[in-house]
């Protein structure tokens, strides 16, 4: 992937990222995610992981600064997606929405997201290694797993922090 690509893609996708804080019940502590912004009235797709075990979690808008308390509205363990709601939010740019029935194997694709919880959008480019994947997940902690189905695998970088975010094909 050409860092022009790169650099259009992230234009395209990147003012509609959120960096995601949860404050957490079971260590004291909050943990850093990624959302997309999926309507102008503050509906917010990420990963189910990102919710739980929460107590309170808040949302910035990365490309404005703009900061909202968020509640999630629904959530689904065998795909690790849940839906928020930034409260009192509108006006919100969207990040443009794909159709994954239509990725290949090898195409392109770049991630974005909240690498390392430090706030900002970084991006890494890889591509799609996998379709229609299965595999078990667990949290570090030791916690209980979860089978999700129908994933896409990619070599992409990505890292703690960056769950939740998009992963953008070449086009954006």
């Amino acid at each position: 992937v050409s860092s022009a690509t790169e650099q259009a893609v992230y234009k395209a996708v990147q003012p509609g990222i959120v960096d995601i804080t949860s404050r957490l019940q079971y260590q004291g502590g909050t943990a850093a995610a990624t959302g997309m912004v999926i309507s102008r009235s503050g509906l917010v797709l990420t990963n189910n992981h990102v919710i739980n075990g929460t107590t309170g979690l808040t949302a910035k808008v990365v490309a404005t600064g703009q900061r909202y308390t968020a509640r999630f509205l629904g959530y689904d363990k065998t795909a690790d997606v849940s839906v928020l709601q930034l409260e009192n939010a509108s006006g919100l740019k969207t990040v443009p929405l794909g159709d994954s029935s239509k990725i290949k194997l090898g195409d392109g694709v770049i991630a974005l997201g909240n690498a390392g919880g430090t706030g900002g959008t970084t991006t890494v480019t890889g591509s799609i290694t996998g379709l229609n994947q299965t595999i078990t997940a667990s949290d570090d902690g030791g916690g209980a797993s979860e089978r999700l189905t129908d994933m896409l695998r990619t070599n992409s970088n990505i890292v703690p922090g960056d769950s939740g975010g998009p992963l953008a094909s070449t086009g954006g």
